[in-house]
C-alpha cells in the first residue's frame, strides 16, 4: 500500500489515491483504542466486538454503544469546517503535542498493542460495566476519554505525517 504511493511506483493515480485513502483511514483506525480490542467477560462469552456489545449514557443522556461513542470523540464531521473548529478549540487537537519518542514507532503492530491497552485502562474502565446493560458515564471519564482522544489523534495524525513522508521523500 504504501510502496505504490510515490508517483516512480509506476502505480496508476487511481491506484495510488485508493491506498492512500485507506492508509489514512487505517493507521487513523490503529489509534482508536477501540478498534484494537474485544473484551470477553461472563455475560459477553464471545468478546464485545471492541465495545459495539455494550451500552454506555454520556452526558447526552442517550444511550449509545461504547465504540461508538469512543468513535464520536474522533469526529464525525459533515464538513471540514467543524473539524477544523474542533481541532483550534481550547483543549482541541491543535493544543496537543505528541511525545517524540512515541512518534518515532513505526510499526502498526506497536501502535496496536498501545490502543489495546488505553482501551484496557481508559474505555473499559469504571464506570463501564462487563454486561450489556448501559451505564451512565461521569463526568471524569467523559473528560478521560476526550484527552486520550486528542492524545491518540495527534499522535495518530503524527505518525501519519510520517509515513507519508517517509514514502513520498
Amino acid at each position: 500500500m504504501v510502496a505504490a504511493l510515490p508517483e516512480s511506483s509506476g502505480a496508476s493515480d487511481d491506484v495510488r489515491s485508493y491506498d492512500l485513502v485507506w492508509l489514512i483511514h487505517l493507521i487513523g483506525d490503529l489509534h482508536q483504542p477501540l478498534h484494537a480490542i474485544s473484551r470477553c467477560t461472563l455475560q459477553i462469552p464471545n468478546g464485545d466486538a471492541g465495545g459495539n456489545a455494550e451500552s454506555v449514557i454520556p452526558a447526552t443522556g442517550a444511550p449509545i454503544a461504547l465504540h461508538l461513542y469512543w468513535d464520536g470523540l474522533f469526529g464525525g464531521y459533515s464538513s471540514p469546517a467543524g473539524a477544523i473548529s474542533d481541532a483550534t478549540a481550547s483543549g482541541g487537537l491543535a493544543n496537543v503535542t505528541p511525545n517524540p519518542a512515541a512518534t518515532a514507532i513505526t510499526d502498526p503492530e506497536t501502535w496496536a498493542e498501545e490502543s489495546a491497552e488505553i482501551a484496557r485502562t481508559f474505555a473499559y474502565a469504571a464506570p463501564v460495566s462487563t454486561g450489556t446493560n448501559p451505564v451512565m458515564l461521569t463526568r471524569e471519564y467523559e473528560t478521560n476519554a476526550h484527552n486520550v482522544v486528542m492524545s491518540r489523534a495527534a499522535l495518530g495524525a503524527t505518525r501519519l505525517a510520517n509515513v507519508l513522508n517517509q514514502a513520498l521523500k
